[in-house]
């Protein structure tokens, strides 16, 4: 596992056991376990009351919005936050189809036989076309027939 979550894991692990026994309860004990063992036991993480002022690593941030999600609000809440989750999962998806679209779409495709330069000091473009060349390989018969006709032409 990366170090960057070891850490994370730590500072929660920290964090869960500063919280009251009204919240603690409603975190599964499995889940404490796995952050108590996943964490970084080389890490001691500086943390105190009130959490704002902390400079906790964002990863640290997220688990902890992931155990309020998931653990510690309302049901309504859990479904409105569920709700904008999936909203922003969906905008960062479209932005990635958008960029793959952009750069696999077939006009980019058949362009790209085309290069253009472009010299700066005459600002002349030039474009010049690769050209595609059908290579036939040579049969394995044929090449055993040229290495014996090559031991002829040598004598």
């Amino acid at each position: 596992m990366k170090e960057e979550y070891k850490i994370a894991f730590s500072e929660v692990d920290e964090i869960i056991k500063m919280m009251p026994d009204e919240l603690l309860r409603k975190i599964p004990k499995g889940f404490r376990e796995l952050m108590a063992e996943e964490k970084d036991n080389n890490y001691i993480p500086n943390i105190h009351e009130p959490l704002e002022k902390n400079k906790l690593k964002n990863e640290t941030i997220i688990i902890l919005g992931l155990i309020y999600r998931d653990f510690l609000c309302s049901e309504e809440e859990r479904k409105i936050l569920q709700k904008k989750d999936a909203e922003e999962l969906q905008k960062v998806q479209n932005e990635i189809d958008k960029e793959l679209k952009e750069k696999y779409s077939i006009d980019n495709l058949f362009n790209k036989n085309k290069t253009e330069n472009v010299n700066k000091e005459d600002n002349i473009n030039n474009t010049s076309e690769i050209a595609m060349v059908e290579y036939k390989e040579e049969k394995w018969y044929q090449k055993i027939f040229n290495i014996i006709k090559g031991l002829f032409r040598k004598n």
